[in-house]
């Protein structure tokens, strides 16, 4: 009896590593597929022309994100001075540079 336990064991360890390779070989040639299509040599023409698309839009992106961001660092900027400023008015009120 034990010896019909861990064989039906081993069979189950057996399938079980059959299903997890299978999917693991698929993923493994999509990776191969996809690293040697981006090759320069192997790139087809029509995905020079995507890539190209999809920099252009990166760099309006980057634009955008930069046109917004600009006036939040201007008033942070203006706001960090003047609490500089608030920060040294109060140490010469209260007479800390003697």
């Amino acid at each position: 009896m034990n010896l019909l336990r861990d064989l039906s064991l081993i069979l189950l360890a057996v399938e079980a590593f059959i299903l997890a390779l299978v999917p693991l070989a698929l993923f493994g040639a999509l990776v191969y597929g996809m690293w040697q299509l981006l090759r320069h040599e192997n790139l087809p023409s029509w995905f020079k022309v995507a890539q190209a698309y999809l920099e252009l839009a990166r760099a309006y992106v980057e634009l955008a994100m930069a046109a917004i961001v600009r006036p939040i660092l201007v008033v942070n900027s203006a706001l960090a001075t003047v609490q500089g400023w608030f920060n040294e008015v109060t140490k010469f009120v209260k007479g800390g540079n003697r």
